[in-house]
Formats: structure tokens, sequence, C-alpha cells
């Protein structure tokens, strides 16, 4: 049912990685979605399932459940965003449908009262040399015409690329691989008052100047067992909140990137 008065005027989210394997990551999802929808505003910023291959995955019903909670959130919002993760890029051209405003790296303009800017926040890990080379080839290769040629195989060709990256992330060092300060700095410069990313799984709260303009960069987590850390938005005021399934909390959240993921209680 959705809510006559929202909680809150903007409410962001990222990295569920949301598949059939991990049913309690859906509950939480199912729960998230009852408690926010008729937010004003809502912005999905990458990573919402391990992958997605594109409309051959709304066949399948884990990803036509995910799709139609989606929808159901676009419905009672006057804006939505999404920004395509390194596992979902492809989710922003079926989000559009639905009547997200899907971007690939930024999303960049009014948002919650403030001007902002919105990205899922691998571009931001800019010493990670090897990862933003494979980036840059695995997101322009053309996918979606595999889409119509080999669509059955689809689904293994996606978790064979999500094992070798997952093996390659936990073997990086996240103070050398993290977020680094000057593409944040860039979007600040151009204006962005508030950034919020996720990827890096590890939440944090930073501010930073460029050119004369201040900003503060939000960092999410991804979704565990026992619940996430998301960006929510009150009154032009962006806040770091705990969602555990039933309720959200303060998150006290350092100011610069921590090297793991702190406990949600």
């Amino acid at each position: 049912m959705m809510n006559l008065m929202p909680e809150f005027d903007a409410v962001l989210f990222a990295d569920l990685h949301l598949s059939p394997k991990k049913p309690r990551i859906d509950e939480l999802f199912d729960a998230f979605c009852d408690r926010v929808a008729g937010t004003p505003e809502i912005a999905c910023l990458g990573d919402l399932t391990e992958y997605w291959i594109g409309f051959p995955q709304l066949k399948d019903p884990h990803g036509k459940h995910v799709y139609d909670q989606l929808a159901r959130l676009a419905k009672g919002a006057r804006r939505c965003v999404y920004v395509g993760g390194n596992r979902d890029f492809l989710m922003r051209f079926d989000a559009r449908k639905i009547g997200y405003i899907g971007k690939k790296n930024h999303y960049e303009g009014e948002f919650a009262g403030k001007r902002v800017a919105l990205s899922h926040g691998d571009l931001f890990c800019s010493r990670d040399k090897k990862y933003q080379r494979f980036r840059l080839w695995f997101q322009g290769f053309p996918w979606w015409i595999l889409q119509y040629t080999i669509a059955s195989q689809g689904h293994k060709i996606a978790q064979f690329f999500r094992r070798k990256s997952t093996g390659e992330t936990a073997r990086k060092n996240p103070s050398m691989h993290g977020i680094q300060a000057p593409p944040v700095e860039r979007l600040i410069k151009r204006g962005a008052e508030v950034v919020v990313c996720g990827h890096v799984h590890t939440p944090f709260i930073r501010e930073y100047s460029s050119n004369g303009r201040t900003g503060k960069l939000y960092v999410m987590s991804d979704w565990r067992q026992d619940g996430a850390v998301v960006c929510t938005a009150k009154n032009g005021v962006f806040s770091l909140m705990k969602f555990d399934g039933e309720r959200f909390t303060p998150y006290d959240a350092p100011s610069e990137q921590p090297d793991v993921m702190p406990a949600m209680v």
C-alpha cells in the first residue's frame, strides 16, 4: 500500500545484488518498497541485481518481480533516477520504460531540493586502472545484440563475469582501490552540492572542495542479511540511514572510507 504521508522527500539506494539465491535480501527489498512507496523522489544507483541481461530476464519470475517493484516505486514518485551499476548497466534501458531517468555514469541536476550528482561509484575508484580498462571494454560491448541472438546463454555469460569480478574484488585493498578525491571534486566543480554513490560497500560521509565550491559525498552500503545503509533527504537535508527491514535509524558515518563494512547493529 502506498504511503499517504511519505516519511522522506527522497530515498536513494544501491548494491542490493538481488538474486534467487539470496531470499533474505529479497525480503528486505520488499519491506523497503512497502515502507517508501509514495516517496516523491527515488534513485537507484546500480547493482540492484547480481546481473541484468535485459528484457529476456523479465521472463524469469525473480527478474519480473524486481522490475515490478521498481515500477511500483516509480508510480508514486514525481522524479525517479536509475544509474546503472557495474552489474546491471543494461537495466537503465528497461528502467526508462517505467518512468525512470536512466543514466550510464552520472545523473547531474535537481534532486530533493539540491543540485546533485548521483553515481554508482565505480568511476570514483580511479586508481584501479585495471578495473577501469575492463569497465570501458565491458560496458562498450554491444550486449544488446546478444539479447536477440544468444539470449538463452545470457545467464551463463553474466554469471561467469560475476564470479570473475567477485574474485578480483576480494583481493583488492579498499584504501588503495576505493573512492578517490579528483573525480568527486570534478562533479563539485561543475556545481554539485551533494554527491551520492554506492559500489564500495563501506558507507561514509566526506566533504570536498573544488574551485571555491564545497560539496558533500554520501556513500551507501551494500545490502546484508541484517540490513543496509541507504541515503534519505528531508527538507533539503541528506542523511545516511540504516534500514533493518522494519525501520529507519540514523547511521553514524565515519568521515573516511573504512577498510571493512561495519556491523549494522
